[in-house]
């Protein structure tokens, strides 16, 4: 029987999440080979073994029920058919992941296509799929009509379409929403316990549209905790203290004080979650 005290998140970098009741395991995202920002400008991306076998090892997940991706941007998506073949489980996610699959030579039956509005349970967890935006500025638009076979460009990898994961538990529920941009009325009178928000790229943008993704994200589902997420240099490995995003990408003190502001306005606590860091955002 699962305990409902026992729901955990580890947060592995960019908006990679791992979920755990003590019986099944979710993960959000896959993206643990974090190459350096000289092979992503001039080079090919590929899975780097090393680096999801430690990554994986150092979080204490061996085994998994459910790997949703958000899109298929290489840093959500690279790394998720390699850690769906070593661990189990199904990845879920649009056309365009599932051509990533392929061209890892992921099984059929270890994939399946989401969308909007759709619903995957795993154990005790229940995810329902909301299709939404991706930040603005988005660099590689379009879908991957093949598969996508490793090495590749980064720009090979194109969005395939964006998704945010409303994760339900009888301890309770959360979101996460790793591209800091809002759909009007998407999230209405959808309360979680917990947010994890993507705020990539948010200090590059104005107020007035900070302000407005805070009110259709955040307002919207009332959450008693913030964890932000995406925010982190996904150049740097996850052997390193993470930093923010070079200035170049993002405004990244912007958005700290953005934060900071919003918190003590409405209460909300916000924590930035540590690489390899257990909390318990349901309690």
């Amino acid at each position: 029987m699962v305990d409902d005290a026992q729901v955990r998140a580890t947060f592995l970098g960019t908006s990679t999440v791992y979920l755990n009741d003590g019986v099944s395991g979710v993960l959000i995202d896959g993206f643990l080979s974090r190459p350096s920002l000289l092979r992503v400008a001039f080079g090919r991306v590929a899975p780097n073994p090393e680096r999801v076998t430690h990554a994986l090892s150092k979080a204490g997940i061996s085994r998994l029920d459910a790997l949703l991706v958000a899109h298929s941007h290489y840093d959500h998506a690279m790394d998720a058919p390699e850690i769906v073949r070593r661990l189990g489980g199904v990845m879920y996610g649009s056309s365009s992941t599932l051509n990533i699959g392929r061209g890892a030579g992921l099984g059929e039956a270890s994939m399946a296509i989401i969308g909007d509005g759709d619903v995957v349970t795993a154990g005790a967890f229940t995810v329902r799929v909301f299709e939404g935006e991706h930040s603005p500025g988005n660099r590689f638009p379009g879908t991957i009509e093949q598969p996508l076979v490793p090495p590749a460009k980064v720009g090979e990898y194109r969005d395939g379409g964006c998704y945010s994961f409303h994760v339900a538990h009888p301890s309770g529920s959360l979101l996460i929403h790793p591209s800091a941009n809002f759909v009007p009325g998407k999230f209405d009178d959808l309360n979680v316990d917990a947010l994890y928000l993507g705020v990539g790229a948010l200090g590059a943008q104005s107020e007035q549209f900070q302000d407005e993704y805070w009110r259709h994200v955040v307002d919207a589902t009332r959450p008693s905790l913030i964890v932000p997420v995406h925010w982190d240099n996904f150049f740097r490995s996850l052997d390193r203290a993470l930093r923010p995003l070079p200035s170049f990408m993002d405004k990244f003190d912007r958005t700290r004080a953005w934060l900071d502001r919003q918190s003590a306005a409405t209460g909300i606590p916000v924590r930035f979650q540590q690489p390899f860091e257990i909390i318990s955002p349901l309690a």
